[in-house]
């Protein structure tokens, strides 16, 4: 059973339109097609760090003198992070377009746990808007009289003169 997370998009109409779901656990095709996988999800500004991260991952290894054996290592286990990391990679990036997490939903497979949660959901989980506080009937602490309700202050009798 695979597990998702489910996000939606702030101000999205309730139908579901703006509603996406990411699956936990490892990627498989992160690692296997790592910057076309990237692109692929849209994850424009992990791709372009994730390619200057290999660019110069790469120069390091070749300036400090690592056999060619040791540098596709260090790329395996860079892809193998990137693995391990790329639906949080994902949930990180939906969260910076204005999503949030709304929930979880569980199934054999995608379509199940959508299903599986439409079936439960019950339209969007806006947060309410705060009330404003009401005035209290009474004042908390003993009312000071206005400086100006025995005239003014200085050499002038009255204000205004």
């Amino acid at each position: 059973m695979r597990t998702y997370t489910v996000h939606e998009l702030a101000g999205a109409p309730a139908d579901g339109k703006g509603i996406v779901f990411v699956r936990e656990g490892f990627s498989w095709a992160a690692v296997v097609f790592s910057l076309f996988w990237l692109l692929f999800h849209r994850l424009w500004i992990v791709a372009a760090f994730y390619f200057a991260l290999t660019v110069a991952m790469m120069m390091g290894a070749q300036a400090v003198g690592l056999s060619e054996a040791v540098a596709s290592v260090l790329s395996i286990i860079l892809q193998g992070f990137l693995g391990a990391a790329a639906h949080d990679l994902q949930r990180w990036t939906l969260a910076r377009n204005g999503y949030r997490e709304i929930g979880i939903a569980a199934g054999s497979s995608l379509a199940d746990a959508e299903r599986d949660f439409f079936r439960h959901w019950q339209g969007s989980i806006a947060a309410a808007k705060p009330t404003p506080p009401r005035p209290l009937s009474a004042p908390v602490w003993p009312h000071k009289e206005e400086p100006d309700a025995h005239g003014a202050l200085g050499l002038f009798p009255h204000v205004g003169m």
